[in-house]
């Protein structure tokens, strides 16, 4: 089959050019090539690659998150049972007069005579109310001790303040204790918050 005249000066031309020419039309399938097939799947590997990055980052960070949130988890478990733990040992408000008997029973049991159990205000904080106790009592020093000993057995906390001791000559006890006992009462989540200081009920 004869080619249209057009070809003919290629046909016949040297065969230097005939090869240069090959060469050329090469560079221009290979470009073309490259540009139209091989640039675009090479900007979408690309854009793969970037988002494989990106998405292996993201998991990544949610299983540091993850972890992060089981540390934080077992955290708070151990923080709700040191609280309830907290919460057994304050007394409520329904737990105070009871308290209050069982202070001045151990009192009496260890041989104490009690002449003023007073119970005042209490001082409210954030999360507890300080309740003191005022109470003057006539004894000996093992008597004494024995309250004090019972005092710490106690499931309920009730810390001693302050104390003052005073020698009696003229009785058959041989001392006076003014003691401020103190305890606690929790308040729940919630309560109001606890008063400025110079408002009624705060702290003095």
């Amino acid at each position: 089959m004869a080619l249209p005249a057009f070809f003919d000066p290629i046909v016949n031309a040297p065969r230097w050019q005939k090869f240069a020419l090959g060469i050329f039309g090469l560079v221009i399938l290979a470009a073309g090539g490259y540009f139209l097939v091989l640039s675009p799947l090479e900007i979408k590997v690309n854009g793969l690659r970037a988002q494989r990055s990106t998405v292996q980052r993201e998991l990544m960070e949610a299983r540091a998150a993850a972890a992060d949130l089981a540390r934080v988890r077992l955290e708070i478990a151990a923080l709700q049972a040191r609280l309830d733990t907290m919460k057994e040992r304050l007394p409520g408000e329904k737990d105070i007069p009871p308290l209050f008997r069982t202070l001045t029973d151990a009192a009496y049991q260890s041989g104490l005579q009690v002449s003023l159990f007073q119970p005042k205000e209490g001082k409210i904080h954030d999360y507890y109310v300080e309740i003191p106790i005022t109470v003057a009592a006539e004894g000996g020093y093992h008597q004494l001790g024995e309250f004090f000993e019972r005092v710490a057995g106690f499931p309920r906390v009730v810390t001693v303040q302050e104390m003052r001791m005073a020698g009696i000559s003229k009785s058959r006890n041989p001392l006076r204790a003014d003691l401020v006992l103190a305890t606690y009462q929790y308040r729940p989540v919630g309560s109001p918050p606890a008063p400025k200081p110079g408002q009624p009920g705060a702290p003095k």
